[in-house]
């Protein structure tokens, strides 16, 4: 990902920290005591994934507002269904990871951390074009 200023880069990475320092602090938890395999097992990877989706809806969609009627409708609807139905499967394996706990079940979640994490950087980014802070 290339960033126009370092402003931008610092303006996405600025809330990102806000979501990563508890994952931080849950990981050196669990290997401060030995507890590995709980990483798995912890459905917060999945309710951190919605949480992420769900801001970034609400980031984007505050960075419209002062583009009524001049924005790509459909597009705009797109990303919006898009980032919603991200954020509903992800609580949707949270509650499976409630229900029945598995290896699999755990490296799912962090692999939609991890597709949550990147989608944070490119609708922070475009929120921030948007709000024309460039």
């Amino acid at each position: 990902m290339k960033y126009q200023h370092d402003s931008e880069f610092k303006s996405v990475a600025i809330s990102y920290i806000f979501i990563i320092i508890p994952f931080i602090l849950l990981i050196m938890v669990k290997v401060l005591t030995g507890k590995y395999y709980d990483l798995l097992l912890t459905g917060d990877w999945s309710i951190a994934s919605a949480m992420i989706y769900s801001s970034s809806i609400i980031n984007v969609r505050s960075a419209t507002r002062k583009y009524n009627g001049k924005l790509n409708q459909v597009g705009l609807d797109w990303f919006m269904a898009v980032t919603s139905l991200m954020s509903a499967i992800s609580v949707t394996i949270y509650v499976i990871a409630l229900m029945q706990p598995s290896k699999w079940v755990g490296v799912l979640q962090i692999v939609l951390f991890i597709a949550a994490s990147f989608a944070h950087m490119k609708y922070g980014r475009l929120a921030y074009r948007l709000r024309g802070e460039s």
